[in-house]
């Protein structure tokens, strides 16, 4: 996070989406690099793939 940035305040169904759709709290997220590098790849990998189905 950039010094001149607030912290995001996450509420109770962005946090029990980020749980779903990762299986990790936004806490694990930000504070462990390997699982934001994980949760990133899995969302580029459903990106591409609704790009081939949708044809974005």
């Amino acid at each position: 996070m950039k010094s001149n940035e607030q912290p995001m305040n996450y509420t109770e169904l962005m946090e029990k989406a980020m749980h779903q759709a990762h299986g990790v709290s936004t806490q694990e997220y930000q504070s462990d690099v390997e699982k934001m590098i994980e949760v990133e790849k899995k969302r580029e990998q459903s990106y591409e793939q609704a790009k081939k189905v949708h044809l974005i």
